[in-house]
């Protein structure tokens, strides 16, 4: 339902090792598509949490070109509605983890 606020958390764990993973916030938002079959509304995500995802953990060789763009346009997100909110001097180090591929 539109405005109700969900997790995602998608992670590696190896058995007896480690693990890693990456949580968001996301809002539920109505999407406009080309088609509303049947009248129907459609609904997707909005990233509520804005903070870069750290680039050591991505291999962006792994990557298809809509998953690196989706990763790019989050971080452009980030900076531009992060960056006002930060310390005078804190710009370099939001781009050097927002840093685009």
């Amino acid at each position: 339902e539109a405005g109700m606020v969900v997790s995602n958390e998608p992670g590696y764990y190896a058995d007896g090792g480690f693990g890693i993973r990456i949580e968001n916030l996301l809002v539920v938002i109505e999407k406009d598509t080309p088609s509303r079959f049947g009248d129907k509304k459609y609904l997707g995500f909005e990233p509520l949490t804005l903070v870069p995802i750290q680039q050591e953990l991505v291999d962006a060789g792994l990557l298809t070109d809509q998953e690196l763009a989706h990763l790019n346009a989050y971080h452009e997100r980030v900076r531009m509605e992060v960056l006002p909110a930060l310390p005078p001097g804190a710009d370099g180090e939001l781009a050097r983890a927002c840093l685009l591929r």
